[in-house]
């Protein structure tokens, strides 16, 4: 089974069940990627020591892109355009609202593709979005999305979209168990893993760093305010950079006590599930997590802590319950366990994908 995957964000961690499918040998996945125009201003941005400092200057871009871009990366997604509408292979299409690609996923629609519409966006309302609903652009979304097959990460996202379909299915994100397992944990440390920018509420975590220094606090990622981890001059703070093997990752998890995802709405984002906190439960980890849309329906309090968000104190107060309780994180972390194994298994999910391909 071919499937080509047409999306704004051609990442694995978003499709890693239907990814798992080409490892069984069940299907070969294969990305079309939509941003041509954003593919080709990275080129030329990139490449170009003059834009590269104006655009420092006046609008706060890094002097450096890490992100290096081919030609043929610009031509696949150009020549993609032109390659679904007669491909036989089937499309999954993922895209955020209210994206200006709606005109163009409708003339694959009525060109009768096996297309099936993925979301990880829990509010289809025209009041909360990533792109701003022009009135042409939310008509085609809505010839669309009425009556295609969707699946969406959320039963928020469900709920939402059967508004316009009655063909939605919920799969969440999945979680590899042979990866993320239990283990044996290293004395009391607080984990965080993440994109380290401001709505993830680094500064919070950091605050109550400086407050609680008998405990030791962990970041693992990279981001715009990176500086603040690495600068915080907190003896009980330790920066491991980005950690890109999914193996040590894992063992980061499996050693810590107790995981904090402290992130906060702001608009066209929110955390709309969180990943991370389905990988720390898997290795025995409790979670502790503001009450964004995606944790609400993750995390329970037999194995987590739900905080309202941007409240420092809040954090602080679980922390210390955790550090002051440690002989009931043992027990809560199993039963994290469990729960991944029941509703996140790579292996149920990637099942579910297929039927969902196949019929």
């Amino acid at each position: 089974m071919d499937v080509l995957i047409f999306t704004e964000c051609p990442t694995q961690d978003y499709y890693r069940a239907l990814f798992h499918l080409e490892k069984k040998g069940k299907a070969k996945i294969r990305f079309v990627d939509s941003r041509t125009l954003y593919l080709f201003s990275l080129k030329l941005y990139s490449s170009s020591s003059f834009l590269r400092k104006i655009g420092h200057r006046y609008l706060g871009k890094p002097l450096h892109v890490d992100k290096k871009v081919r030609w043929k990366d610009i031509w696949r997604s150009f020549s993609g355009y032109f390659i679904l509408p007669f491909t036989q292979n089937k499309i999954v299409a993922l895209f955020a609202p209210y994206h200006p690609v709606s005109p163009y996923l409708y003339l694959l629609k009525l060109m009768k593709k096996d297309i099936i519409f993925m979301t990880s966006w829990p509010y289809w309302n025209e009041k909360e979005y990533v792109h701003r609903p022009f009135p042409l652009v939310q008509f085609f979304w809505k010839k669309f999305l009425k009556d295609i097959r969707i699946v969406t990460i959320s039963q928020t996202g469900k709920i939402s979209l059967e508004n316009y379909s009655s063909d939605v299915v919920q799969i969440p994100h999945a979680v590899d168990l042979e990866t993320f397992y239990l283990g044996k944990k290293k004395s009391f440390q607080v984990l965080f893993v993440g994109r380290i920018i401001p709505e993830k509420g680094i500064q919070g975590i950091i605050d109550v760093a400086r407050v609680l220094k008998d405990i030791h606090f962990v970041f693992v990622g990279s981001g715009s305010v990176v500086s603040l981890v690495q600068n915080s001059v907190l003896k009980n703070v330790q920066y491991l950079g980005e950690i890109r093997d999914r193996e040590k990752l894992a063992q980061v998890f499996r050693e810590s006590s107790v995981f904090v995802l402290n992130s906060y709405k702001i608009s066209g984002w929110e955390e709309l599930y969180g990943i991370v906190l389905l990988e720390s439960l898997a290795s025995g980890t409790p979670v502790i997590s503001t009450d964004c849309v995606g944790p609400q329906e993750i995390v329970q309090e037999d194995f987590g802590f739900l905080i309202p968000q941007k409240n420092t104190d809040a954090l602080k107060e679980k922390i210390q319950y955790c550090f002051e309780h440690q002989g009931e994180l043992e027990k809560m972390g199993e039963k994290g366990r469990k729960f991944v194994e029941e509703n996140y298994d790579i292996e149920m999910l990637s099942e579910r994908w297929y039927e969902v391909l196949k019929n």
